[in-house]
């Protein structure tokens, strides 16, 4: 009796989690080179810009655009890019967001960025 409760429960706590996990993607296995390419398309000079990864990807949930409580992965970067004049300007940090395996927007795209 005992072993059919605990295997009931573990079986309702699988399900409850697969039901949730169920709807987000697995983050790529290239998320690296897509989050650098993403970062660099929307920069005004790509040209000698630096980025590096500086996280593993984990879950996040945000509000982008119209849509709210999007779940996807979040990879947090580093990037140094070209002033104007020709020099380097400081790193500045941001977060790629991985949704259905496709970099979509960076964290400033956002409003309420949240860590799952």
């Amino acid at each position: 009796m005992k072993k059919t409760l605990f295997a009931l429960a573990a079986s309702a706590l699988a399900l409850c989690a697969t039901s949730m996990a169920g709807n987000i993607a697995a983050c790529p296995d290239d998320y690296p080179a897509q989050a650098a390419s993403y970062v660099e398309s929307r920069l005004d000079d790509a040209r000698g810009a630096r980025v590096q990864i500086v996280s593993e990807p984990y879950r996040v949930q945000a509000d982008i655009e119209d849509y709210s409580d999007v779940e996807g992965w979040g990879v947090d970067i580093r990037v140094r890019s070209r002033l104007p004049g020709g020099d380097y300007g400081n790193y500045v940090s941001y977060t790629v967001l991985f949704v259905d395996g496709e970099p979509v927007a960076l964290c400033e795209d956002t409003e309420g960025l949240t860590r799952v």
